[in-house]
């Protein structure tokens, strides 16, 4: 008697299939995962087009004039026994905002694109709110938060003021302005430069007040994505692309002082500029060595030495920018680490400023 034929896949059978299975979801949520994230640096980079024509407008409107990078409440209002400037700004709805608002750019350059939200905070689960009740949502106020700002932070329209997506070049562009005794005093002023090149030592000063004052505004980073970061002794990684931003981004290295680094120190010599929208520096053109402040085991993650602001590629690798003659790019945080597309003034890497 022939025994009835059994059909029906064999344990091994099934594993295979089940295993073809699962490379084909990887394939397929990867691809959608490069999808999304492609979607929403395409959307970043929008927003960062409609903020720069906004910076422009402002130069355009007042004489070739760069926007401030910060305004201290006292220096907006004039102290006492200062030359006041007497300056004012207003919401949608003509209603004069507190200047501890306006000291950050956000809503001094709002109206220049029609207090729309998305251009400022559009990386916020809540951009559709408006920018007159946008609310500071850090868990924690950062170390080092400037004094004048963290009385902006019970405030209505806190969010907007501290926490957009892009952070300006606040010191180098405009100037950070404070009061010391009494007076409206700008960081960095006084400072002298200097820098190794063919012709010897160069001084001057550091921050560019007009955007005639830009030498190469096709290379110079006006805005960046940007988050504030405390000081730690152990590398960032992974961070949520829905953390809050912040409304000014630093250099690597602010005037004598390094305040991050990622991949080491590029060395002199080597031409960084050109390496916008890539992924890295061309191994076979470069050489990076650790910054003094790092370990071995470091390169290549972003370490923070000092509580600040500084750049953050929210989505994907690269870290998006607007440069000042109104374009925008992506870089590298690698290659962000140039000077030289930070400060007017910079034309080696081993540039630094000091009174």
């Amino acid at each position: 008697m022939n025994k009835a034929r059994r059909f029906g896949f064999t344990l091994i059978e099934l594993l295979v299939v089940i295993a073809i299975i699962a490379i084909l979801v990887g394939l397929l949520s990867s691809g959608l995962s490069g999808a999304i994230s492609a979607g929403k640096t395409t959307k970043e980079m929008n927003r960062l087009r409609q903020l720069m024509l906004a910076w422009t407008m402002y130069s355009g409107q007042y004489n070739d004039r760069l926007l401030p990078g910060f305004l201290e409440s006292g220096v907006q209002q004039g102290a006492q026994g200062s030359a006041a400037w007497q300056v004012r700004y207003k919401n949608k709805h003509g209603t004069e905002l507190d200047p501890l608002l306006c000291q950050t750019y956000p809503w001094r350059l709002a109206s220049y694109m029609d207090f729309s939200i998305d251009p400022i905070m559009g990386y916020r689960a809540d951009s559709e709110e408006n920018l007159d009740y946008s609310s500071y949502l850090a868990p924690e106020i950062p170390d080092n938060l400037p004094a004048s700002l963290t009385g902006a932070i019970p405030l209505q329209g806190s969010g907007a003021a501290l926490q957009p997506a892009f952070g300006y070049n606040a010191y180098y562009l405009g100037g950070w302005w404070e009061l010391v005794s009494g007076v409206p005093t700008m960081k960095f002023g006084n400072d002298g430069y200097t820098q190794a090149g063919t012709t010897g030592i160069a001084r001057g000063r550091v921050v560019a007040q007009t955007i005639g004052n830009i030498p190469k505004p096709s290379e110079l980073i006006v805005f960046s994505a940007s988050i504030f970061l405390n000081q730690s002794d152990t590398p960032y990684s992974k961070l949520n692309e829905y953390l809050p931003g912040s409304a000014w981004v630093v250099p690597h290295k602010l005037g004598q002082e390094e305040v991050w680094g990622f991949g080491g120190v590029i060395l002199e010599g080597i031409d960084v500029t050109s390496n916008a929208n890539s992924d890295s520096i061309n191994p076979m053109s470069a050489f990076l060595s650790p910054s003094p402040l790092m370990q071995s085991g470091d390169i290549g993650k972003l370490m923070v030495f000092k509580n600040q602001s500084v750049p953050f590629n929210r989505y994907g690798k690269m870290v998006s920018v607007g440069v000042a003659d109104g374009s925008t790019k992506t870089y590298s945080m690698t290659a962000l680490n140039d000077i030289r597309l930070w400060v007017p003034v910079a034309d080696t890497l081993t540039f630094s400023h000091a009174p």
